[in-house]
């Protein structure tokens, strides 16, 4: 599994972090936010312990929220270090090679005041978490050097058809940062570039 040099900080509460996996032909990408209730990681590869040292100091570690049942990757790893739970949708966790702490549902609000919003259309379990001006997102959307920033290619969906619909929950979400499992956040009219990917 692919791991990342360091993190980069965003803004003084969001963190994000990237590797190359050779086995997928990508670059896997992660998210830490800095909330009330500790430090919250999204999707999290793996980290040397200088970063990860310093992703502590941010804030203790409470939560990992998984965006689907493909990204289990190091979370397993940041569970024991740090004895946190692991939390994902019922059918993120049928796919999971690892058993979730907490079991999320379309709608909760979870660790961090974090809204859980279902695309099932992307993939199994597929959820977003939207919170603190930030959407958090798996695989339902990409930023990619060799694609930019793009709905998941239709060969990958679980419907294809139904994912833009779904993605269109989002923007009933006040937000202004977009991170993804794949690619380098977009901290920039981020709610108005999905607005018109979608239009």
């Amino acid at each position: 599994m692919a791991i990342a040099r360091e993190i980069q900080w965003l803004t003084p509460a969001l963190a994000f972090w990237e590797a190359y996996e050779p086995s997928v032909k990508c670059d896997l990408t992660s998210s830490a936010l800095v909330t009330a209730e500790g430090l919250v990681l999204v999707d999290p590869i793996a980290l040397p312990a200088p970063a990860l040292a310093e992703l502590a100091a941010a804030a203790p570690p409470a939560a990992i929220l998984l965006t689907n049942g493909n990204h289990s990757r190091t979370a397993a790893a940041f569970r024991e270090k740090w004895g946190i739970r692991i939390c994902a949708t019922a059918g993120a966790a049928a796919e999971l090679d690892l058993a979730p702490d907490v079991i999320l549902a379309d709608g909760d609000l979870t660790v961090g005041g974090l809204r859980v919003v279902a695309l099932p259309a992307a993939g199994p379990g597929e959820a977003a978490f939207i919170g603190a001006g930030v959407a958090f997102i798996g695989d339902a959307l990409i930023h990619l050097g060799s694609h930019g920033f793009a709905l998941l290619p239709e060969k990958y969906r679980a419907n294809a058809a139904a994912l833009p619909n779904e993605l269109r929950k989002l923007l009933s979400y006040d937000f202004h940062i977009l991170t993804f499992a794949h690619g380098t956040p977009l901290t920039l009219h981020a709610r108005q570039r999905l607005e018109n990917l979608l239009a």
